[in-house]
């Protein structure tokens, strides 16, 4: 069975001379491998091809017809090193329509990287350069990539790139990976940020040996622990390998856990390249060592409000119904969580949001890689928090997201938030200055309020030193009405 999560053991059986052997192939074998003694190919025709869904904001991974050039390709892999047949299982009638060529990428995938780099490039108007394109993307689609970056900071207004946008342009990954991993610098959560920034970028290490998927889930799950969340474990999983490693049975480990030794050796490799660019750009010295970036690293709600500021918009309501939950994002309406997911058994999350790295649609529309997250972290971490109308709230994500608490709880929480903003702009301006030094007191305050996410009594006040105000959040008997998030929405998704 040829399929990219399928663990790399099996291709072992590939060398073996005198069996008679049956290849299930992804379109993974129309190119990067050749098994010499193929000799008939039974070609299906179809083969699940990445799309971008521009009005809904989604990619899309569904059963399509090939091109003519695809099924070349396949026919090949039988006359590779003797004669061979290949058996197509379609008409030539839809052999002659097929089109010559895979549709090009521009034309499949999301822009917004490509955007930030016509911007970096300073090359004008990103929808007038794409515009010139042999094969423009959809104007949809330029326009969403657009919002994105301006939604995340990476350009303005204007669509002028920001000192944020520059940082992310020098980065080799998406843009909201991008931001996640110099929020982990800036917020001493370094260690669990590269990681996630690895794996998201490259692939996950978990692996789905044939028969044996429960037990792989089994052992997913064990790394998350109660922190719901496929961050986590991906975090523990290369947390185990390293400890695993310098014991010298990594290999064993990675058996016993269902991993990939090559992903977390490439993950471990790109972690490395990722700090070196960090310290190019001054988000990390590494004269001190890594110690000087992780004190927060084991915080697990820091780690999570990092992964809020990183993966923003990308946020999923969690509405309780009757024993179950029910997800809702703000453009598809109702989804679910991936199968593969360590949250897709759990029917009720101790938190009311969840952040996730992808959504696709294939048989159903799933959200990939999720983290359950406080009201709290997307209040410090998340988008920016406009009074709503009526003046009893706050709202985000152009209202879809609505906080509701008393009026000194909401001003105090705006009066952190905007402490908070002042220090992350300044530190990504001026990279060099110390925001765990300069910004002591709004870290520690930003950690408690954190911390205090199941709290009904909750107390800020504000002391004043020098010129700067720092909320400090002191657990008494001063009863503060506990943040809730009654957010309305639309199963319609309009």
């Amino acid at each position: 069975n040829r399929n990219s999560g399928i663990s790399s053991g099996i291709e072992d059986g590939f060398c073996l001379s005198s069996a008679k052997k049956i290849v299930l192939a992804t379109n993974i074998a129309e190119s990067s491998i050749t098994i010499d003694d193929v000799v008939y190919v039974i070609d299906c025709g179809k083969a699940k091809e990445t799309s971008y869904d521009a009005l809904n904001k989604l990619a899309c991974l569904l059963p399509s017809w090939i091109s003519k050039a695809s099924a070349h390709q396949r026919r090949g892999r039988a006359g590779r090193v003797q004669h061979g047949v290949c058996y197509r299982l379609y008409p030539k009638l839809i052999h002659d329509a097929m089109l010559e060529y895979q549709l090009p990428e521009i034309l499949r995938t999301p822009l917004q990287e490509l955007c930030l780099h016509i911007k970096s490039l300073q090359l004008g108007s990103v929808g007038s350069f794409l515009a010139k394109a042999l094969q423009p993307p959809d104007p949809l689609s330029v326009e969403n990539a657009i919002e994105l970056l301006k939604t995340i900071g990476a350009l303005g207004d204007a669509e002028e790139l920001t000192p944020l946008g520059r940082h992310l342009c020098t980065l080799p990954l998406d843009p909201n990976i991008g931001k996640m991993l110099l929020m982990g610098a800036i917020f001493q959560c370094l260690n669990p940020a590269l990681t996630i920034a690895a794996a998201l970028a490259h692939r996950d290490p978990f692996v789905l040996p044939i028969n044996r998927k429960e037990e792989a889930d089994a052992a997913k799950r064990s790394f998350a622990g109660v922190s719901c969340s496929d961050h986590i474990a991906l975090v523990k999983a290369f947390e185990g390998y390293k400890d695993a490693k310098r014991n010298g049975r990594e290999r064993a480990f990675c058996w016993e856990n269902f991993l990939s030794p090559v992903t977390l050796q490439m993950m471990e490799d790109m972690r490395n390249q990722f700090i070196d660019l960090l310290s190019d750009i001054g988000f990390v010295d590494k004269s001190p060592g890594a110690s000087a970036y992780n004190q927060y690293s084991h915080d697990l709600e820091m780690v999570c409000a990092v992964l809020c500021a990183g993966l923003y918009p990308n946020v999923v309501q969690c509405k309780r119904r009757g024993k179950r939950t029910a997800f809702y994002t703000k453009e598809v309406g109702k989804v679910d969580i991936h199968p593969a997911s360590v949250n897709a058994g759990v029917h009720l999350f101790p938190l009311p949001y969840m952040v996730y790295s992808e959504k696709v649609k294939t048989t159903s529309i799933f959200v990939r890689d999720s983290t359950n997250i406080s009201d709290y972290a997307l209040l410090l971490f998340g988008g920016n928090l406009i009074p709503s109308k009526t003046g009893e709230g706050i709202e985000m994500l152009g209202g879809y997201l609505h906080f509701s608490a008393s009026k000194s709880v909401l001003d105090l929480i705006r009066k952190l938030r905007g402490e908070l903003d002042k220090l992350l702009n300044r530190k990504v301006e001026e990279p060099g200055f110390d925001i765990s030094v300069e910004g002591k007191g709004v870290v520690s305050a930003v950690v408690e309020l954190l911390h205090s996410q199941n709290m009904s009594e909750l107390h800020i006040k504000l002391i004043i030193i020098g010129s700067s105000i720092y909320p400090v959040i002191d657990m008494s008997s001063v009863q503060a009405s506990p943040l809730s998030s009654p957010p309305s929405y639309n199963p319609e998704g309009r």
